[in-house]
């Protein structure tokens, strides 16, 4: 395999990519589309925040890549950002009562739990978001569950062959993504 194909596959397990996608399919699910709309125009408008973001600190060259791989770019560019975001989604989605405060919150601790690992590592972000989100799809279809949880390995190996992780820190990605996607499944 090339690095084209690395390229192709970090790209579709690239969280800007899996989150909004997963997270519509999972609330439409739950809830109907006409009632999860706010909760979609919700993760819509944070995850442009979020990429507005990264394309003005990319363009003042605060950061060196748009995947803000350089472990010390990532506090301030990434982990912060997020979840300031996290936050006022939860609140937005509180304010139109929405049944998806405690998973976004959940969600959030995921998130800071990353932003404490990497202090001492820079963890995987796409391995770690895209086997929580495996888990969540897990609870509600079984063989799309499983699907992307055997789609987390190519992320992970992407990642590698891209040179923007090591196998500690996809490995550990994918660790933590599994507990707070067993554990989002047990609590919710």
């Amino acid at each position: 395999m090339t690095k084209t194909t690395a390229s192709i596959l970090s790209a579709i397990g690239h969280p800007f990519f899996l989150l909004p996608v997963i997270f519509s399919l999972l609330a439409i699910r739950q809830v109907g589309l006409e009632k999860a709309s706010p909760a979609l125009i919700a993760v819509l408008i944070c995850m442009s925040a979020l990429l507005i973001y990264i394309f003005f600190r990319k363009r003042k060259g605060l950061i060196s890549n748009w995947d803000v791989s350089a472990h010390q770019e990532r506090s301030r560019n990434v982990y912060q950002p997020i979840l300031a975001l996290v936050m006022a989604t939860s609140a937005v989605l509180y304010f139109f009562r929405q049944p998806f405060v405690g998973d976004t919150l959940f969600f959030g601790l995921l998130m800071a739990v990353c932003y404490a690992i990497n202090s001492r590592i820079k963890i995987s972000q796409h391995t770690s978001i895209a086997t929580y989100l495996g888990f969540l799809i897990l609870a509600v279809n079984v063989w799309a569950g499983i699907a992307l949880l055997i789609f987390v390995p190519f992320i992970a190996w992407s990642r590698i062959v891209l040179g923007r992780h090591t196998r500690e820190e996809v490995m550990i990605g994918g660790s933590i993504g599994a507990l707070f996607g067993l554990l989002h499944i047990w609590l919710f």
